[in-house]
């Protein structure tokens, strides 16, 4: 249960900043670079981690980003 509460809120924490930084006009490999490096906030332990989540995130809103 701790799990799905924990997944539940770097879910929340990335469509967050990644809806803020779509809102700014970032583009996509900025959005990207800046995103990887927010490892300790999304609670992954990888860079590589972190952009998953983001493009996970991105596919699941069908954004143009994310094909």
């Amino acid at each position: 249960m701790k799990r799905m509460l924990m997944e539940k809120e770097i879910n929340e924490t990335v469509a967050y900043v990644v809806d803020r930084f779509l809102q700014a006009g970032l583009k996509y490999n900025h959005l990207l670079a800046i995103t990887r490096t927010m490892t300790s906030d999304f609670g992954v332990s990888s860079e590589k981690e972190a952009e998953k989540l983001v493009k996970n995130y991105l596919t699941s809103l069908n954004h143009p980003y994310s094909h």
